[in-house]
């Protein structure tokens, strides 16, 4: 089975692939709603944050040949309980048809994000 690791957005000095494709299977590394110039988590709370990732991610998934309505499943972590209604609201707008499976966490971050999620996609026929 072949591997190719996909460019998609920067993770310049980290140790680790945006995101690696094993054969059909495409794998998103943690993701979290960085400004245009990677150095910051971009202003306006969960919401904002969670269309940031959203967006990256389809870029991600374009530059892999496939889209949005091929996530087949994704972990989310929050810091905050309290924003899973408010972050519900923003991903919902990305999945209007079938939903991917999905789990939720509240935990820490090792970076000042409201959210982290990452992703798997399925691009076979």
């Amino acid at each position: 089975m072949p591997i190719t690791h996909i460019a998609g957005a920067s993770v310049e000095g980290l140790p680790l692939s945006e995101a690696v494709r094993a054969g059909d299977f495409l794998f998103v590394s943690g993701m979290v709603g960085f400004n245009e110039a990677g150095d910051a988590i971009v202003d306006g709370g969960i919401g904002e944050e969670t269309r940031r990732i959203m967006e990256d991610l389809k870029a991600i998934l374009e530059e892999a040949g496939g889209d949005m309505s091929r996530i087949i499943k994704v972990c989310v972590f929050l810091t905050d309980a309290n924003d899973f209604d408010a972050f519900n609201q923003a991903y919902a707008t990305w999945f209007p048809g079938a939903k991917p499976a999905r789990i939720g966490v509240v935990a820490g971050m090792t970076i000042n994000a409201k959210v982290e999620m990452d992703f798997i996609a399925y691009l076979g026929d």
